[in-house]
């Protein structure tokens, strides 16, 4: 297939064509992979296949949004640090605009906020976790070995909560994967592998690490409230596995355990970011209204927003020029078969706390989670559609209950 030269491609081609894929892009990451392809490769033929599948490989390899990761990796492609920038502006902005606007009003404007549309949209997220574990559940574990690490994951985090003991499971997770998968070889590899890693690409790797390891102890000495949010947010995009949906449970840990974001506020964001198009990382900018700060709420919340993101741009800057090789090593797919189903286990005890304990309280909750079943697993209707569904349907039953 003929592609589009490199160099007649403009900047302004990069950020017009994410901006409208940030506008129309519903339906969470494999989606979103699916429009990138439709447009990148059969549309405007700035890729060929085998270019688009290596992308779609790493980002899948790596920790992160992983169609954020693609779009990045597209820019970097074309246009390097710079349209990797671009890329990820115009996907992302659109739908953190609109969290942002939505926080902001729930924040100043409570009273005009339904409390039963809240409900509805907790009853939807209730509905969507359960889709993704079993979706990722059907997709990841092909084994009782998968199963096992599941039911010790979720058993450790329902028993023990906790950000620490989640990144133990899946670091514990990885080595049980490398024993129990020890004797399937998973390629064959006839050549010495030689990675050539540009001045960049070490730099990016070289701050990633560092970053993940010196901001929770600058925030820890110098007692920064700013610090503090870059480490956690920061750290949250560097351990997450298996999808947007996996970024619920290390949020939650992190903000609502502790009481820093109140459980109703949490889950009524999540709920309200499946209904926009664009990657649901951006959830962290509706997060960023809510925190208190000296700064102004616009500020921190574009913080939150920067250092989720950040760990995607300094891994695939870092990894991408070697990921041909790397993608090849038995050692990595074998300790991602564990981490792929420990994830998976994070999943279910999010489910169980906060997400139902919280979304399942009385029949109104019942109700509006039967029909976020009904409407989800049996009609064909787009995500976006049903959580405007069930955020009527919970304004009309609390009112009718009233």
């Amino acid at each position: 297939m003929e592609t589009k030269k490199k160099e007649n491609i403009t900047h302004a081609d990069l950020f017009f064509s994410f901006f409208l894929l940030g506008l129309t892009s519903f339906g969470g990451p494999i989606a979103h992979i699916g429009y990138f392809r439709n447009v990148f490769v059969k549309q405007k033929k700035w890729l060929d296949e085998k270019t688009y599948i290596d992308f779609v490989s790493l980002c899948n390899f790596l920790p992160g949004p992983s169609s954020s990761q693609v779009g990045i990796s597209i820019g970097y492609h074309f246009k390097g640090v710079s349209g990797s920038i671009l890329a990820w502006l115009g996907f992302t902005f659109p739908s953190a605009i609109i969290l942002m606007i939505f926080g902001y009003t729930i924040l100043n404007l409570d009273n005009s906020i339904s409390h039963g549309a809240l409900q509805g949209l907790k009853a939807i997220v209730v509905v969507i976790v359960l889709q993704a574990i079993l979706g990722m559940g059907k997709n990841l574990l092909k084994d009782y070995f998968g199963y096992i690490i599941v039911s010790i994951t979720t058993a450790i985090l329902v028993l023990f909560p906790s950000s620490l003991n989640q990144f133990l499971c899946l670091v514990f997770s990885g080595f049980l994967g490398l024993i129990i998968y020890k004797n399937e070889k998973q390629s064959e590899i006839k050549k010495k592998l030689k990675f050539k890693i540009k001045l960049l690409s070490l730099l990016s790797l070289f701050l990633f690490f560092s970053l993940l390891f010196l901001l929770p102890f600058l925030s820890e000495t110098l007692d920064s409230h700013i610090l503090n949010l870059a480490s956690s947010f920061f750290k949250i995009g560097s351990l997450v596995f298996g999808g947007g949906h996996v970024v619920l449970p290390l949020l939650q840990e992190e903000f609502v355990s502790s009481g820093i974001i109140e459980k109703d506020i949490f889950l009524a964001g999540y709920g309200a970011a499946q209904a926009i198009p664009g990657p649901l990382f951006t959830f962290s900018s509706y997060l960023g209204i809510f925190f208190k700060s000296e700064f102004s709420i616009l500020l921190i919340s574009l913080l939150c927003l920067f250092f989720i993101f950040l760990p995607s741009f300094l891994l695939v800057i870092g990894i991408l020029p070697i990921w041909q090789e790397l993608k090849e090593m038995d050692i990595i797919i074998r300790a991602f078969k564990g981490v792929n189903a420990s994830v998976i286990g994070l999943l279910v005890a999010a489910f169980y706390d906060p997400i139902i304990l919280s979304s399942l309280r009385g029949l109104e909750d019942i109700m509006l989670i039967t029909i976020a079943f009904v409407v989800l697993f049996f009609t064909k209707v787009p995500q976006w559609l049903a959580v405007f569904i069930l955020s009527i349907s919970g304004w009309g039953i609390s009112s009718f209950w009233s």
